[in-house]
């Protein structure tokens, strides 16, 4: 699985809900979202998953 920093996470939400990057479904979704969740998402997503063995 690839894992994205959550600056990397932040931009892409950034670019969808701008227009500048291209999408079906994310650019609509990005746009409900306001930067202050944008990053609360990026932060949860882009934290660190180690699965324990």
């Amino acid at each position: 699985m690839e894992s994205f920093t959550v600056s990397e996470i932040e931009t892409a939400m950034g670019a969808y809900r701008s227009g500048a990057r291209g999408g079906t479904i994310m650019p609509r979704i990005a746009k409900g979202f306001s930067s202050s969740e944008a990053h609360a998402i990026a932060a949860f997503l882009g934290r660190d998953r180690k699965i324990a063995p």
